[in-house]
């Protein structure tokens, strides 16, 4: 029986991969060193999405989003939808450490908390900050807490 089951599973999947050819896995999206969407970048000039969310402020949608690069340095953006009028934020606390952990505010739907360590290793610096963007333009950072790695 179990093998009569695994021989019709294997022929539905190979009638099934017949008809669609695309990949099931998803694909990553790449950014360079401005925000910028594109998939043609070799590894060495990409940041790899990881985070990236939706909100509204002033009538307005916008994408805030985060990518990696291959030493585990990040990259804070935000844009339009479609990655339109793409840049990266300048906050230099945030942007120049290595983000943990990003998840919007439960509080506060144009606001985000964003961990961040202050290099690689054990028992380094990390702090979580509040970055709201209810004026994208005027990004506003609040530390929250921090301690050190490892304890």
């Amino acid at each position: 029986m179990v093998q009569k089951t695994l021989i019709t599973g294997l022929a539905i999947g190979c009638i099934l991969s017949l008809f669609f050819n695309t990949p099931i896995t998803a694909q990553e999206i790449y950014i360079n060193d401005n925000c910028k969407q594109n998939q043609q970048l070799d590894e060495f000039d990409r940041f790899t999405i990881f985070y990236k969310s939706e909100f509204k402020t002033k009538g307005q949608t916008y994408w805030f989003y985060s990518g990696r690069y291959q030493d585990g340095s990040t990259i804070i953006c935000i844009s339009q939808p479609g990655f339109k009028q793409a840049k990266p934020l300048n906050i230099e606390k945030i942007q120049s450490g290595y983000i943990d952990k990003i998840t919007k505010d439960p509080r506060n739907q144009t606001a985000f908390l964003v961990t961040v360590r202050e290099g690689n290793g054990s028992y380094v610096p990390i702090f979580q900050y509040r970055l709201n963007l209810s004026t994208p333009s005027k990004p506003l950072l609040t530390k929250l807490k921090s301690w050190t790695s490892g304890q």
